[in-house]
């Protein structure tokens, strides 16, 4: 086995094969890579009970979506797969195993919607994620079909058979309360017999500040790995932040307040833009991801 990838490399667009991001089986992932666990598809699922068999099943589905959503790294070796939990796996394994935290479902949803490179066009690491929740607002609007969300995707990518049933699958995640449905990220209606999306903000409440904090300095690292002070302005449009947030300037300032209060960020105002100095290191904010929960 080589070195374990980056998280950041954008995973194949189709990797769900029709199976959605069900917290249970994450979650037997988490013992598994804490372990370095290492087999093929059967194996791994033999250790954690995921459902798999040779030419299907759950088990590389949930790999792709904990990869994505930062928890582990990955490197696969013909068929065999080794897995390891990141730092927000190692947190996220001992502070809310089962994922069912609001703070976490937030994180693991801004991350599965993160942007990979600075290259253009911007793509993300699930591409079908990012472009309905990164890119989709200016797209879409706030309120949507499948449909336009589907010609966005064929946009994107072509047109491909697997497309219309991603689509599908993406939107039907954040309903299903074995998934992302606990978070109200989108909503639907009925209108003249067609179904309409909506989202829905971010949580703007301390609580959850740490979380979101952690998703910037982790994004930070994948976007401006080289610089500890960048335009904070920059950092939001090209990371798409506020975009997945769903925030106006006002719950922004507030949140960069609560940084720059907690001694995460010192802010430089002396320069026109405001740019933001790094005070700490990822894997401390990461620690702290759950210190505002009462």
């Amino acid at each position: 086995m080589t070195t374990l990838g980056s998280s950041l490399q954008p995973l194949p667009l189709n990797f769900p094969h029709d199976f959605l991001p069900e917290r249970s089986l994450l979650s037997r992932l988490l013992p598994f890579a804490s372990t370095n666990g290492c087999g093929d598809k059967v194996q791994i699922g033999t250790e954690t009970g995921i459902p798999t068999g040779e030419s299907s099943g759950k088990v590389e589905p949930m790999i792709h979506y904990a990869r994505g959503m930062g928890l582990i790294r990955t490197d696969k070796d013909a068929k065999r797969w080794q897995l390891e939990l990141t730092t927000l796996g190692r947190l996220v394994a001992v502070e809310d195993p089962y994922l069912s935290e609001s703070v976490t479902l937030w994180l693991l949803h801004l991350m599965l919607c993160r942007r990979s490179t600075l290259d253009d066009p911007a793509v993300g690491v699930a591409d079908a994620w990012f472009a309905l929740f990164a890119e989709g607002t200016l797209r879409l609007g706030n309120r949507f079909d499948q449909n336009a969300y589907l010609d966005y995707l064929i946009e994107r990518h072509g047109k491909k058979g697997y497309m219309k049933g991603l689509s599908g699958l993406v939107l039907r995640s954040y309903f299903e309360q074995t998934c992302f449905g606990p978070i109200n990220a989108l909503s639907s209606k009925e209108l003249d017999g067609q179904t309409l999306y909506l989202r829905h903000a971010a949580p703007a409440e301390r609580s959850h500040f740490p979380a979101y904090s952690a998703y910037l300095f982790l994004v930070w690292d994948d976007l401006y790995a080289r610089y500890s002070q960048v335009a904070i302005a920059d950092l939001f449009m090209q990371s798409r932040c506020l975009a997945l947030l769903g925030w106006n300037q006002e719950p922004a300032t507030r949140w960069i307040d609560w940084m720059v209060d907690h001694r995460l960020l010192q802010l430089d105002r002396q320069t026109g833009g405001a740019l933001a100095l790094r005070l700490q290191d990822t894997e401390t904010v990461i620690a702290g991801i759950f210190n505002e929960l009462v």
